[in-house]
């Protein structure tokens, strides 16, 4: 412990000075040029159809210039747009009129929710609780589908969650127009006679590849901190009640020789969670024997010579929702990938949470029981067959104005005589108009009972960045030490000193005289990692030039020095490479790209399996072919090619093809057709899926997978790479909720 003791008091004496920096710091200073909307109470709720022919719409529209942020700062967003807002005592309604002097150009889909921001939309930023720390960003395309985030002055921008609302869309002589409705049920926020929240409007021109808002988002500023205010009269929650049965069926069947199959694995599940609302900002949830299921598979990735494990998200509803108050304070790009990593709950047998806001105070607390650890094993006995691991996190933020906080953390977990309890606290203070910085500390205590054996370690990162319209750099500094272990957590590395700069300028050609060239950034970068065990120094430096264009389009390319150690050894990797996109018409869309230099073959430096340099190109491309509306059609291929530098041998090739064909019917109901296929592995994947949701919770899903290897029957057994592609393994998918709102 002795070695944090300066870094701790540090950490204490920044903690002090940003609760003073919050209390005394002065109102205009908190809240310069804020525009402030009181928006009317409705008698006559619109009708949701994209039609602004209801009477809630007669009153005087918002007539603002949306200006922009992206990928230029600060010039009038070309396109008219006029908001009206209204609400009553169970929603809040906006409607929107997107002015286009061009309408056939406009870019629209019917497509699967979060699938539309490739085309035009319109959207909101709703900072419920007007805490300036997190908010729910809802768009609309067009055509009036959706795709929702949830933003974090944490972490950033979320697609993961998917909330309740209403949309429509209509595309007219003069543009487009959207209808939205949100119910107060699916928003959290503080009941009062006069109710405060957020508010930010954002619209995007796809063709121009322009992005505008409403208040002006200036960079480096922070989102939360400048939206407008809109003060809603007598607004209180109603009765936030929530219950979700739900039923999966599953048949897995795998094949056992040439002609037989193995009899299929029959498993029934059936669940229920409950919500309730405790107040009108916390919630509590509840689940038994839940349906954790993913009905979106994980994508094939490149798993073949890997020094860290590779990184799935999260995808499950229970864990998703309410995920941002979670989220802790670390460095991006670091070995610490995130401190909550809920992929950790394997296979939950139940779990529980309670999230909500009281005050400058949020919090959430999260328990579940996994089976996974005590599951049967194939080939010999498990010891712990039949027990579950329990784990816990807790987390509590607590503003100091601004997009500012302090924050604590707790993770822990349980099984069979192996505890692992992990405390932390971060901050998170904007030290300049346009600067912000971080700072974080973890400390774990991990206890194998049966060995008698306790270990400890820390965690410590700290992060800065400024960004303005003309220049944007960032630093960070992580230390791990060897014995830190936190069981909730992606961890790929320990008993390291990292650190990193980057440095990012901007430059604006002059439109007038480059009209389809928006940005140039030339990118800079430097890291160095110091492995403490063996005194050894990692150096990495990246030079690199990104161009912006019109019509969705960028290119970029760069040039690599990586200095690496495997094993004690050192091994220069140099590379360059380059990739792009562009979305040429409304209805076809490309992108590729190209790499080629050293890199290390991670062997286990032993005579069957030396370690030793390499020479990798790898290479790609994708399109989106969307002939109309409904129908999409989705080409990714991916190749690398990677031989021994010294020999000349080639020692793998990958090529990793992903297509899917998707036909959606209406915003509710669509088929998808995938295939999937891995070279190296000799796999294919062939999946097929219906599903209907109505509202997220209530949905129908039922599909059909298999998968393909490479096999030979030959002597009663297979010969794995031989002979043919065989279908050996399917599975039958049926899964059915229904989600109920007292």
């Amino acid at each position: 412990m002795k070695k944090h003791v300066r870094f701790i008091i540090f950490y204490l004496v920044i903690n002090f000075i940003i609760i003073l920096f919050g209390t005394f710091q002065k109102p205009s200073l908190l809240a310069q040029d804020i525009e402030v909307i009181t928006p009317a109470k409705t008698l006559h709720p619109p009708l949701i159809d994209g039609l602004l022919d209801d009477k809630s719409w007669e009153e005087q529209p918002l007539d603002k210039e949306f200006k922009t942020y992206n990928p230029t700062y600060g010039e009038i967003l070309p396109h008219k747009t006029l908001v009206w807002i209204c609400y009553d005592n169970e929603n809040i309604y906006f409607a929107f009129q997107c002015f286009d002097p061009e309408p056939l150009k406009i870019k629209t889909s019917i497509s699967q929710r979060d699938r539309m921001f490739s085309d035009d939309w319109i959207g909101l930023s709703l900072e419920s609780l007007n805490n300036n720390q997190s908010a729910y960003d809802l768009f609309v395309n067009p055509s009036g589908i959706q795709g929702d985030i949830l933003n974090s002055a944490v972490s950033g921008e979320d697609t993961a969650p998917d909330f309740i609302w209403d949309s429509a869309g209509q595309i007219t002589a003069e543009g487009y127009q959207v209808e939205i409705k949100i119910p107060l049920k699916s928003i959290r926020f503080k009941s009062g006679k006069e109710v405060k929240m957020g508010l930010l409007f954002w619209r995007r021109i796809s063709r121009l590849s322009m992005s505008g808002s409403f208040p002006e988002i200036k960079p480096g500023e922070g989102l939360f901190n400048i939206n407008a205010t809109v003060i809603f009269k007598d607004l209180k929650s109603p009765l936030n009640l929530e219950v979700l049965p739900s039923f999966t069926y599953c048949d897995n069947s795998s094949r056992e020789t040439i002609d037989y199959w193995k009899k299929g694995d029959v498993e029934n599940n059936f669940g229920v969670s409950v919500k309730y609302g405790i107040t009108s900002s916390i919630t509590a949830e509840a689940t038994i024997n839940p349906d954790f299921s993913q009905v979106e598979s994980d994508a094939f990735q490149v798993e073949v010579n890997q020094r860290y494990p590779v990184f799935y998200s999260e995808k499950r509803p229970f864990f998703m929702e309410g995920m941002d108050i979670f989220d802790f304070n670390i460095i991006s790009h670091g070995m610490l990938m995130t401190p909550v990593h809920t992929r950790r709950i394997v296979d939950p047998e139940w779990g529980s949470k309670i999230t909500g806001s009281l005050g400058s105070t949020s919090f959430g607390i999260l328990a579940a029981g996994d089976e996974f650890p005590g599951y049967e094993w194939e080939d010999e006995k498990n010891p712990n067959e039949g027990k579950n691991a329990n784990f816990g996190i807790a987390r509590v933020k607590y503003s100091v104005g601004r997009d500012n906080y302090i924050g604590a953390i707790y993770s822990g977990r349980e099984f069979a005589g192996l505890s692992n309890h992990v405390v932390g606290s971060d901050i998170q203070f904007r030290v300049l108009k346009n600067a912000n910085s971080s700072v974080s500390v973890l400390y774990s205590n991990t206890d194998d009972a049966d060995k008698g054996v306790v270990t400890r370690g820390a965690d410590l990162n700290w992060w800065y960045s400024y960004n303005s319209r003309s220049l944007s750099y960032s630093a960070a500094f992580e230390h791990i030490d060897k014995d830190f272990q936190m069981e909730t957590s992606f961890l790929m590395r320990t008993n390291l000193n990292r650190g990193w700069i980057w440095i990012g300028p901007r430059f604006y050609p002059d439109a007038k005289k480059v009209s389809w060239l928006k940005r140039i950034t030339p990118e800079f970068i430097a890291a160095s990692l110091h492995d403490i065990e063996t005194d050894q120094i990692d150096q990495y430096y990246y030079v690199g030039i990104n161009l912006n264009f019109t019509k969705q389009g960028s290119f970029s390319c760069n040039y690599e020095w990586d200095k690496e150690f495997w094993h004690k050894l050192a091994y220069q990797q140099n590379s360059m490479g380059a990739e792009g996109g562009l979305q040429i018409t409304k209805w076809f869309r490309f992108g590729g790209f190209f790499s080629h230099g050293g890199k290390i073959y991670y062997g286990e430096d032993s005579e069957d399996d030396p370690s030793y340099l390499g020479s990798s190109v790898s290479g790609g491309f994708n399109f989106t072919f969307q002939p109309n509306e409904k129908l999409n059609q989705y080409f990714q291929i991916y190749h690398q090619n990677f031989s021994n530098k010294e020999t000349g041998e080639n020692v793998y090739k990958i090529t990793i093809v992903n297509f899917r064909n998707t036909y959606q019917f209406n915003k509710y109901l669509f088929v998808r057709a995938t295939i999937r296929y891995d070279s190296y592995n000799e796999k294919m994947l062939t999946d097929f899926l219906t599903s209907f949701t109505f509202i997220p919770g209530t949905v129908v899903h039922l599909g059909y997978g298999s998968i393909y290897n490479k096999n030979k029957w030959q002597q009663n057994e297979w010969l794995p790479g031989q002979g043919k592609y065989y279908e050996m393994q399917r599975s039958l998918f049926f899964k059915a909720s229904y989600l109920h709102r007292f």
